[in-house]
């Protein structure tokens, strides 16, 4: 292992991967935490760029196990103990970080992804890991993100448990272009509303299909709500107003793989 200080530009680099989306795009990379995550992303065959490791941690057996596994092209880079805890996106540093190649995936169609997620604008990072974590779950063959979060932000990384590294996910602009795009491939769009649509458990969810959630705080925007071939909702029986976007979309998630099953 090399010996980095905390001077190096290297180092400082690696800060605006961890924390710009306009980094993390222009080198086509982004980052995963924990020696979990790097171990799911090379048995995955992901990319790696580069591995930081904090030279502390390596007493622990976990870091020191996923550090000797690390193929023999990538040397990893040794940082001063307590350096990663200020460079990475968890409170606590997990030892180890890895940067990764962004994965290159085309567009799904209806014979490769017959089921489609959909965000509409998801804001919050937990929520668009956990949603692409469910889709995976589920048997989802894409993630189609319109605006909102970036999908290769440390937090959905994490939250996804490195779905993000497998499945693919495509970030496109907001709005209705990419409701269109999935239309004009041959999917039928339900878009998720909170009073009017179908209940969910007798909709039709016939494949192809693409399954749209929206935003924590309004939910699927008026255009995209229109662009869509139908809405379906999630019957209560409580007074709750509404449920978590991650909740509700993980239902409808398992709701479409238990037909499928079926």
């Amino acid at each position: 292992m090399r010996p980095l200080s905390a001077r190096n530009p290297r180092v400082q680099r690696l800060t605006r991967l961890v924390r710009q989306r306009e980094e993390r795009a222009t080198q086509r990379a982004f980052v995963v935490e924990g020696p979990t995550l790097l171990a799911y992303a090379m048995s995955a065959g992901v990319e790696l760029r580069e591995v930081y490791v904090d030279e502390a941690a390596l007493l622990r057996t976990a870091v020191a196990d996923i550090v000797a596994a690390i193929p023999g092209s990538i040397d990893p880079w040794l940082l001063p103990a307590g350096l990663l805890d200020r460079i990475g996106d968890a409170a606590t540093s997990q030892g180890v970080l890895a940067v990764v190649e962004q994965p290159e995936f085309a567009w799904p169609t209806p014979a490769d992804a017959p089921f489609v997620l959909v965000l509409d604008e998801v804001a919050d990072p937990g929520n668009a890991g956990t949603l692409i974590r469910a889709a995976a779950a589920s048997g989802a063959g894409a993630v189609v993100v319109l605006g909102g979060v970036d999908p290769t932000n440390p937090k959905v990384v994490r939250a996804s448990a490195g779905a993000v590294l497998t499945l693919p996910v495509h970030a496109t602009d907001p709005g209705v272009s990419g409701i269109e795009r999935l239309t004009e491939a041959g999917y039928r769009v339900v878009a998720t509303s909170v009073r009017t649509g179908d209940p969910y458990d007798i909709a039709d969810l016939g494949e192809p299909l693409a399954v749209v959630v929206g935003n924590e705080a309004r939910g699927v925007s008026p255009e995209v709500a229109a662009a869509a071939d139908g809405l379906l909702t999630i019957p209560m029986a409580g007074p709750t107003e509404s449920l978590n976007v991650a909740m509700a979309g993980t239902i409808v998630c398992f709701e479409v793989l238990r037909r499928r099953r079926g």
